[in-house]
């Protein structure tokens, strides 16, 4: 369908899409990883306290603890790759809603990719590199101390090598933050001509989308767009949500009834209380337990709900007729991550988590699993997620793009004072 004027365009590129992709990747592996960290804490404790017998049998306490030293030099890579991916997508969005403007100098970006450009590409790289230059820094400080002055470190020469990986890390950094220096300005110019240009399009397409909109026939959606009402679903993750953290409560005060700080002394009550204790921390670490089953079991049910209603859109919108419908039934599904990167993010989570366990066994000589085949699950789940969530992005552009110009949302997500209202904050910090 042919469209005048300003109007909001779905932008995206090859390169966007790539780093978009391993954006989402970095976040699910974060929350894996955290995920992991946390539920090593609470079956730790639960075994010791109230399973002690099978804990001991099993002999988790070596992989636990190798796992923890494993979970250290994660968040450590996690901390360096993350920053760095960003920065390469703010880079690549901002090449992409140039190539977009030049085709089109009446296009306006989806709202998730001019919130995404609030700042230069080039400050970003810069703070970013002035945080890792100053964090190795004081890293390398600290241990070059221990290495200078404790001998068993000064003779082992794996602390030099780890001493020079340090240094060499902080100069990559300083790099990074002269480069991001150099470029400021540059980009500074450019997102000041692309804000200029969203500050004076928004307003228009909004009142493009609403008009025509007013002018579409009413129509009736599918059902599977507003069945479950998203207040169903709201109320049934403010149930978990509210039961997880009546568990995470009981627990934390089996924990503290045992021992109040980590260097005090363990606590020995006289019965009953000492049973209740372990009853409150198994009874508490089990509801722990079966509310993550019950949340993967949502967060499932919630990626396939989605994933039927993108289908049911994208077939509804296929025939590019105009219609009228309520924009709250289809904001989320161009405003929100699609159903794949929210597959994306359980996969890779799923993957960190494999990873940490399963390096933590080889680590500690773990023989009761095979800890190569959880490392070639972990890499396999990760390299999976990241295809498909890097593939869906041209579908995603596409479907998206059918139902703007079928249903005219307007500026889906929050309306367009948001970027009125950053395009004035830009202005007072210049």
């Amino acid at each position: 369908m042919k469209r005048h004027g300003a109007e909001f365009v779905e932008v995206s590129s090859r390169a966007w899409s790539f780093w978009r992709a391993v954006v989402d990747t970095c976040i699910g592996l974060i929350a894996g990883t955290l995920y992991t960290f946390v539920g090593i804490i609470v079956v730790g404790i639960v075994g010791e306290e109230a399973l002690s017998s099978l804990y001991w049998q099993i002999d988790l306490d070596p992989l636990f603890r190798a796992s923890m030293g494993v979970f250290l030099l994660v968040a450590a890579v996690l901390a360096i790759v993350v920053p760095l991916a960003v920065v390469a997508e703010r880079f690549a969005a901002l090449r992409a809603v140039e190539a977009a403007a030049r085709e089109n100098p009446d296009a306006v970006p989806q709202r998730s990719l001019r919130l995404a450009l609030q700042a230069p590409p080039a400050g970003l790289l810069q703070t970013t590199g002035t945080v890792l230059f100053w964090c190795l820094a004081g890293l390398g400080g600290i241990f070059a101390l221990g290495v200078f002055f404790t001998e068993d470190l000064r003779e082992d020469w794996e602390s030099w090598v780890a001493l020079l990986v340090i240094v060499v890390l902080a100069t990559g950094a300083a790099a990074v933050r002269r480069l991001g220096r150099r470029l400021l300005e540059r980009d500074v110019a450019r997102m000041d001509e692309q804000w200029g240009q969203w500050k004076r399009l928004v307003p228009a397409a909004e009142k493009g989308d609403a008009d025509r909109r007013d002018a579409a026939m009413r129509a009736v959606a599918p059902r599977w767009l507003s069945a479950p009402s998203a207040r169903t679903i709201v109320r049934i993750g403010n149930v978990l949500l509210t039961a997880t953290l009546v568990s995470l409560g009981a627990f934390m005060l089996s924990v503290f009834m045992r021992q109040q700080c980590r260097t005090c002394d363990p606590v020995y009550w006289n019965e009953p209380i000492e049973n209740g204790i372990d009853v409150l921390s198994l009874t508490s670490g089990a509801a722990i337990a079966v509310c993550a089953a019950l949340g993967i079991l949502a967060w499932v049910g919630g990626v396939i709900l989605q994933f039927a209603r993108e289908r049911a859109l994208s077939a509804w919108v296929a025939d590019g007729a105009p219609r009228r419908v309520d924009v709250s039934l289809v904001a989320p599904l161009l405003s929100g991550n699609r159903s794949m990167v929210r597959l994306q993010l359980g996969l890779s989570a799923v993957g960190a988590g494999a990873l940490v366990v399963g390096t933590g066994a080889v680590w500690a000589d773990w023989t009761t699993m095979d800890a190569r085949a959880v490392l070639l699950v972990a890499v396999v789940l990760i390299a999976v997620g990241f295809i498909i969530g890097w593939a869906d992005a041209r579908r995603s552009r596409r479907e998206r793009q059918l139902a703007r110009d079928a249903l005219f949302p307007g500026d889906v997500g929050r309306g367009g004072d948001e970027t009125r209202k950053i395009a004035r904050e830009r202005r007072r910090r210049r």
